[in-house]
């Protein structure tokens, strides 16, 4: 759906002519910002990134290089966040600006894919979201409030199948989130949510699947 390399290449460009204000792009976007070393601090999905001035992005504490997909994200939210806090009211990506347009891409490449992973398995789901710094919500089966960036919430949940119907999941977004990314952005937002969540519990999925192989 996005040209990741090119989005980051704008970004970058967009970036560098805002890092000079390192005041209001911490205002706009709830960054912190680090007048010694020259960086700002920044949450999103768990983990805290540093970004320097020329808008290289660095996970904290880690030498891993940075996904394309997240460093484009973090840049296009601090050049672009608006201010607004969340409004407390939830979007799905079909009432997103233009998001019918890219609503069957996003069932094919985040909500399947989560149902798949956790219509069965909602402890696994529960523990997912602490460990990106979600807290319950009373949806679905399963869900949670995971503050994707600092005013940028994402609820997900997770509705468990059974012998009538299968497991299906949704991921939704604060009102105010067009007004910090554009639709586009907020697909790549709402498919790195779902992979992350997933990611978290492969390993121990994959431990359970040598054990009943290996027993």
């Amino acid at each position: 759906m996005v040209n990741q390399l090119n989005a980051l290449s704008e970004a970058v460009r967009n970036f560098a002519s805002l890092a000079s204000e390192p005041e209001a792009v911490v205002l706009r976007t709830g960054a912190s910002f680090d007048a010694q070393k020259k960086f700002f601090l920044l949450p999103y999905l768990g983990h805290f990134y540093e970004i320097d001035l020329a808008g290289n992005v660095q996970k904290q504490g880690s030498t891993e290089k940075v996904p394309y997909n997240d460093r484009t994200l973090i840049l296009q939210y601090l050049c672009s966040a608006s201010g607004l806090p969340p409004r407390g009211r939830w979007l799905s990506f079909l009432e997103l600006p233009n998001g019918a347009h890219h609503n069957a891409p996003f069932h094919t490449d985040a909500l399947n894919p989560l149902a798949e992973a956790f219509g069965t398995r909602l402890e696994d789901f529960r523990r997912a979201t602490r460990h990106l710094g979600g807290e319950p919500l009373n949806m679905g089966d399963a869900g949670a409030k995971i503050p994707a960036l600092p005013k940028l919430p994402l609820a997900v949940t997770i509705w468990a199948g059974d012998e009538e119907f299968p497991p299906r999941a949704n991921i939704l977004f604060d009102a105010v989130a067009p007004t910090h990314l554009t639709t586009a952005a907020l697909w790549v937002l709402g498919v790195e949510l779902a992979h992350k969540l997933i990611a978290f519990i492969q390993p121990a999925r994959q431990a359970v699947d040598w054990l009943g192989k290996n027993p």
